[in-house]
């Protein structure tokens, strides 16, 4: 599996959070091209952090609950 991550994202929030952005906004573009998951207004993604141990390897489920709990903390990662 090929992981991309945007420089801009990685400057601003870290590398392996702009990996998970990237993966955010793969799904939420999917999900608004399907119409899918709309609710007021907003299209939505979800996934558990057990999926993301198997979508992210190289990362153990400890990581990836600091790196998204560090993407919760910086709250203004959809409004660039």
């Amino acid at each position: 599996m090929i992981h991309t991550f945007d420089t801009d994202d990685a400057c601003r929030y870290g590398q392996e959070e702009s990996v998970i952005i990237q993966n955010f906004r793969f799904w939420i573009g999917h999900n608004r091209a399907n119409r899918m998951h709309q609710h007021d207004g907003r299209t939505w993604t979800y996934n558990s952090i057990q999926a993301f141990t198997e979508l992210f390897p190289y990362w153990t489920r400890k990581q990836i609950s600091r790196i998204v709990n560090s993407l919760i903390d910086s709250r203004d990662i959809g409004h660039r």
